[in-house]
């Protein structure tokens, strides 16, 4: 063998033996790339992004100060109205000068109250209650939003991370190949084909390398944006994924049940469904008139000596004349009740067929990457032994060599991106049911 082919060999083995560790590090949940200390600097976890965001996200905010608005404007309503307060001026006699009169004669003063009746205000208090449960359900379904996107960009961010790192010690591996494949051409031991080939792979990775600098600065930047930092702030890079719950905690009935019971889109439908009913039942009772009393003093003298010369009561009730304003309010609140009805049934047939969809995507990414630990990586490595054995021997050409090392490398990264796309389904199907699994 010649010194030049021993080199050459020695290198594509070294890279064999002593680094296939690259293939499967990140379907094993290695940390990302040695030597880079993220310190104080968040971003190496999913838990440590949603703890972030859950303290510093406005639109999370936001929610939990409508919320909480919705819970005061409870302790505004059942309440009695204002009282009215009524001045009257009598036997008012004049000198000539209207704006001079010469006596007020007498000073009535009324207090007015207005009862509403028949339940009304506990019914309102009722409707009051209703929409600020509607309001948590809403900021707790913006919680589960935001936990759903941060996990998503995560998972993709890791999976970018993964690549680089892949990448990285493939153009190092390329590179040495390359520097043999110039030394045996100069030599005359071999093709100058060969060298044209490695150095078009590495510029290949290169440019690999550049367009997936540019997805990690993307997806800093949206990890940022959700945790309220600015879009440069530095992040670690993403060190392990989730674990996947197992199997068995995954049955797709199971999950279904479990949405119906925690899913924050069905509370906010059944929250505002009973708001409906109960203000349906309020508009009813509009038919029902409330009463007004009234307690009424004399001032005889027109407030000079203050002595009051009696007292008047009075009682009055509203008269539901307006049948067809009432009427049309009634049908306005019926309506709107089977609107909502309608709209949480729409919304447990769209969470049913969201769970499917995930559930059968997480199912086939699952058994897709074990088909790829398990069968595809070991038989790839073989025929890249096989090819480097060749070319040991001559009797395989360098192209062959790199087809075949790309063919280990293209099946480590199917199954980087396997694994991603099952955390951004496991997301999903979190979202979908309202809480973690």
């Amino acid at each position: 063998m010649r010194p030049s082919s021993f080199r050459l060999a020695a290198v594509i083995s070294f890279f064999l033996v002593f680094n296939p560790s690259f293939l499967l590090a990140a379907a094993e949940g290695t940390q990302a790339t040695p030597g880079r200390s993220a310190g104080a600097v968040p971003g190496r976890s999913v838990d440590e992004m949603l703890a972030i965001a859950r303290s510093m996200n406005p639109s999370l905010a936001a929610a939990a100060l409508d919320a909480h608005a919705a819970q005061l404007r409870v302790g505004a309503t059942g309440r009695y109205p204002d009282p009215m307060l009524r001045t009257e001026f009598e036997d008012i006699t004049g000198n000539g000068n209207r704006y001079a009169p010469d006596t007020l004669g007498r000073i009535k003063y009324t207090v007015e109250q207005t009862i509403p009746l028949w339940g009304k205000l506990g019914l309102e208090r009722k409707v009051a209650s209703a929409e600020a449960d509607a309001a948590f359900e809403q900021r707790r379904a913006v919680e589960t939003e935001l936990a759903a996107r941060i996990k998503v960009v995560f998972a993709n961010a890791y999976a970018t991370e993964e690549a680089i790192r892949i990448n990285e010690e493939l153009l190092d591996t390329v590179g040495a190949i390359a520097r043999v494949a110039q030394s045996r051409y100069a030599q005359g031991a071999g093709g100058q084909q060969d060298a044209v080939m490695a150095e078009v792979e590495r510029g290949r990775l290169q440019a690999d390398l550049a367009r997936l600098g540019g997805d990690r600065r993307s997806w800093a930047a949206q990890l940022n944006a959700l945790l309220n930092r600015p879009v440069s702030a530095p992040l670690a890079p993403p060190a392990k994924l989730r674990p996947l719950p197992a199997p068995e905690a995954l049955a797709l009935d199971a999950l279904v049940d479990r949405a119906q019971r925690a899913s924050p889109a069905l509370a906010i439908n059944a929250a505002r469904i009973t708001a409906d009913r109960r203000a349906a039942e309020l508009v009813r009772r509009t038919w029902y008139p409330d009463v007004t009393l009234g307690l009424s003093v004399f001032d005889e003298d027109g407030g000079n000596d203050r002595e009051f010369g009696g007292y008047e009561a009075m009682v009055s009730f509203d008269v539901p004349l307006q049948w067809g304003l009432r009427r049309a309010r009634e049908g306005e609140a019926q309506a709107r009740l089977a609107a909502s009805q309608a709209r949480r049934e729409a919304t447990s047939l769209d969470l049913q067929s969201q769970l499917g969809a995930a559930h059968a995507a997480l199912a086939s990414a699952r058994d897709g990457e074990r088909i790829l630990r398990e069968v595809n990586i070991p038989q790839t490595k073989v025929v890249l032994q096989s090819a480097l054995a060749g070319y040991q021997l001559g009797r395989v050409d360098l192209p062959t060599v790199l087809l075949a090392e790309q063919a280990v490398l293209r099946v480590a990264l199917d199954r980087v991106n396997l694994l991603t796309q099952q955390q951004v389904q496991l997301a999903e199907i979190e979202r979908a049911i309202g809480e973690e699994l």
